[in-house]
């Protein structure tokens, strides 16, 4: 959201020209309040006055809005000379932006992104940030470094945006392929419990119709001697658990030798 002083410079944007238009940027540059200034390059009116006379100067505001001290430093032919209250403004974006991607600043770094010489006056620009509110943080002087709460967000160029959205695309495709690796894994799981549960049904119903026929020969008197019938008396107790026991493995010599116990024990 703008600021109050920064929506009265844009309805003053939206109808200057020529060095009135220069003057305009020239303020809102230095202006303390005023750290926003993507909605100044979206007046089509303003950026065509610019576009025409003043190059250097809409590259200028183009800074302020998405670039660094060290852009700046880096290609100075491209941007107009800095007063020192717009140079100190720049300082302020260019800790926002080192803020915005870590919560821990040594001052060895801010030192050298912020081109400043000693510290008094690297904790001075902080102190101001954050009564400008540009930062929420505390310096911690033993260690040398700035710990960072809060950071305001700074303007995003179309070059950013897409790269944004590049990797959002990216990482939506990786979801939907990892969503579609669990709904494999999860049916996949299912088929394989349904088979056990199945398996453990047949091997149930085989149990129970083998049990049933014992107790029928043992109703008929059977033809076994009391010797016979105690030994496959001891085979039956462990029928259960060898049919039963191992419907869930796959040990298929155990089901074998069930299967093999239960014909000699029928066998005439």
């Amino acid at each position: 959201m703008s600021s109050q002083a920064a929506q009265q410079f844009l309805l003053l944007a939206k109808s200057v020209r020529g060095s009135a238009a220069v003057d305009l940027v020239t303020r809102v540059l230095e202006h303390p309040d005023i750290f926003g200034f993507d909605e100044f390059l979206r007046l089509e009116p303003l950026v065509k006055s610019l576009t025409a006379d003043h190059v250097q100067l809409l590259s200028t505001l183009e800074l302020f809005a998405y670039g660094t001290l060290s852009d700046y430093e880096s290609n100075r032919d491209r941007f107009i000379t800095l007063s020192p209250l717009a140079r100190r403004k720049l300082q302020l974006l260019t800790l926002a932006s080192l803020a915005v991607h870590a919560r821990i600043l040594p001052y060895t770094l801010l030192l050298k992104q912020l081109q400043i010489e000693s510290v008094r006056e690297l904790e001075d620009l902080i102190i101001d940030g954050i009564y400008a509110q540009v930062i929420r943080g505390k310096l911690d002087q033993l260690n040398e470094r700035l710990n960072v709460e809060y950071a305001i967000a700074r303007d995003i160029n179309s070059v950013a945006f897409d790269r944004m959205e590049d990797v959002l695309d990216k990482w939506c495709k990786n979801c939907s392929a990892l969503l579609n690796v669990l709904k494999y894994e999860a049916t996949k799981a299912n088929e394989q419990k349904k088979k056990a549960l199945d398996e453990q049904d047949k091997y149930d119903k085989e149990m129970l119709s083998m049990i049933k026929i014992v107790d029928l020969q043992a109703q008929s008197g059977g033809r076994r001697d009391n010797n016979e019938n105690n030994n496959n008396s001891s085979t039956l107790q462990t029928l259960p658990n060898m049919l039963s026991g191992n419907a869930d493995s796959k040990q298929g010599g155990t089901k074998k030798t069930a299967r093999l116990a239960a014909k000699r024990f029928f066998r005439p």
